[in-house]
C-alpha cells in the first residue's frame, strides 16, 4: 500500500479559497491552523473573495435590524428563490458594546465589511461573517446630532485600498449641514467644506458608485447631489424630466453595472419604473429599464421610499400595524417572489456579500463570546 502523502499548503489554500463563506466558517472548527487561515490571513481573505467575484459565487444578503433588538440576515441571490422562508432566515448575535435604541442604522457595506451606528454617537465597522468588529473615533458633531437629520454613505477606494464613511448631520434650527468623512487609512474624521451644499435637501443612505455617493436631492426633483470620496467635493448631476406625468422619483441604486433611479405613481401604486444611467455623468443617456408589477400593492406611502436595488432583484418594506414586510421583486421574473415579515417600530437594512476580510486592529469579542459567534453562525450553516 502506497504512503499517504499530503498536499501542499499552497494546493489546500486554493481549494478552500474557492469554497463558500459559510462553510469556512464551519471548518474554522477543524484545527489551529485552519482557524488561523480562514479568520486572520488577509491574503486568503482576498484570495477567497476575488475567485468568488470571478466565479460570481459570492452569497449576497441582506441584513435588517429592528427594535426590540434583533438583528437578521437573508439571501438575496438571485437563484436562491427561499426568500423569507424560516429556513434561510439567519439571527445573528449582537456583539457591541453599546444597548440598540431607535437611532441605530445601517451606514453601508463594502466587500463583505458593514458600517453601522448605535445612538448616534458611536459608529461601528463590522463583519457579520466573522463576527470581528472595531468602533471607530467619535465625530465632532455639535449636540444638535441627536435631533438633526442624518444623511450617510460608505464607499471603498480600490486605488488606495481605503474605507471611507461620510456623515451629514442637519441643525434643524439653521436647515444647513455639517459634514465629516472618516478615512479607515488614516483612521481620522475629517470636516468637510460644504460651500453652497450646506443646505440641499439630501438626506438618508447615500448610494455609492464609481467612487462617489449619490442622494436624490428632496429639494429639486430633478437633480442628484453627489460626493466625490477621492477628491471631497460635492457636485449635481441631473435626473430626465418628465414634464409632470404624475410620478415621482423615490430611490437611487445601481443595477446592472449602471447607476438606477426607481419611480413610481402618486398615492397607491401597482408598478415601480427602473432607469438606468448607462453612461456614467451623461443625463441624456438616462433609459428605461423595467417596469415592476407588486402585487397586492400597499397603501401606505412609507413604501415607497424604502426600496433596496440588489442586482436583479428590488426589496421593497412595506410598514403595517403588525411590523414591517419586507418583499423581494425580481427584475426577470416581474413579480414578487418572496415575503418577510418582521415585528418592530422601526427598521434599517442594508445588502451586504459575505467575505472574510478583516479590519485592521479590529477588537473582537471576548474569547468565550467569541466563540459563541462562530457557534451561531456555524449553526446557521447548516441550513
Amino acid at each position: 500500500m502506497a504512503e499517504r502523502e499530503d498536499l501542499p499548503e499552497e494546493i489546500i489554500l486554493n481549494i478552500l479559497s474557492r469554497l463558500p463563506v459559510k462553510s469556512l466558517i464551519r471548518f474554522t472548527s477543524v484545527s489551529k491552523r485552519m482557524h488561523f487561515i480562514i479568520l486572520t490571513d488577509p491574503t486568503f481573505a482576498q484570495s477567497q473573495l476575488k475567485v468568488a467575484r470571478q466565479q460570481k459565487t459570492q452569497s449576497r444578503r441582506l441584513l435588517v435590524f429592528t427594535d426590540p433588538p434583533q438583528l437578521e440576515s437573508l439571501p438575496l441571490d438571485a437563484d436562491t428563490p427561499s426568500f423569507g422562508a424560516p429556513s434561510s432566515v439567519r439571527k445573528l448575535p449582537l456583539p457591541f458594546l453599546q444597548q440598540p435604541s431607535d437611532h441605530d442604522k445601517f451606514l453601508g457595506s463594502c466587500n463583505g465589511l458593514v458600517f453601522l451606528t448605535l445612538n448616534v454617537d458611536f459608529y461601528y465597522i463590522w463583519n457579520p461573517s466573522t463576527g470581528f468588529f472595531k468602533k471607530l473615533p467619535d465625530p465632532c458633531f455639535c449636540s444638535y446630532g441627536r435631533n438633526g437629520r442624518l444623511a450617510y454613505g460608505v464607499g471603498y477606494l480600490s486605488a488606495g485600498d481605503d474605507y471611507r464613511v461620510l456623515v451629514a448631520c442637519c441643525d434643524l434650527r439653521v436647515m444647513a449641514y455639517e459634514v465629516e468623512m472618516f478615512s479607515l487609512r488614516t483612521h481620522i474624521w475629517e470636516k468637510i467644506e460644504c460651500g453652497s451644499y450646506s443646505n440641499i435637501g439630501f438626506q438618508f443612505e447615500g448610494t455609492p458608485f464609481n467612487d462617489t455617493l449619490h442622494w436624490l436631492n428632496s429639494y429639486d426633483k430633478h437633480e442628484i447631489l453627489c460626493f466625490n470620496l477621492a477628491v471631497k467635493e460635492f457636485r449635481r448631476m441631473w435626473l430626465p424630466d418628465f414634464d409632470n406625468d404624475g410620478k415621482s422619483f423615490c430611490k437611487l441604486g445601481v443595477c446592472g453595472g449602471c447607476l438606477c433611479v426607481s419611480r413610481h405613481p402618486e398615492g397607491v401604486f401597482d408598478s415601480i419604473d427602473l432607469w438606468v444611467m448607462r453612461e456614467y455623468g451623461v443625463s441624456d443617456s438616462w433609459t428605461m429599464l423595467y417596469s415592476l408589477k407588486v402585487s397586492n400593492p400597499p397603501e401606505c406611502l412609507s413604501f415607497a421610499r424604502r426600496l433596496l436595488v440588489v442586482g436583479s432583484n428590488t426589496v421593497a418594506v412595506n410598514w403595517s400595524d403588525e411590523g414591517f414586510e419586507l418583499m423581494r421583486i425580481d427584475h426577470k421574473a416581474d413579480q414578487n417572489v418572496g415575503h418577510y415579515m418582521i415585528k418592530g417600530r422601526y427598521v434599517s437594512i442594508v445588502e451586504h456579500e459575505e467575505s472574510l476580510l478583516g479590519i485592521s486592529g479590529y477588537h473582537p469579542a471576548e474569547e468565550k463570546e467569541q466563540v459563541q459567534i462562530l457557534e451561531t453562525h456555524h449553526k446557521a450553516s447548516q441550513s
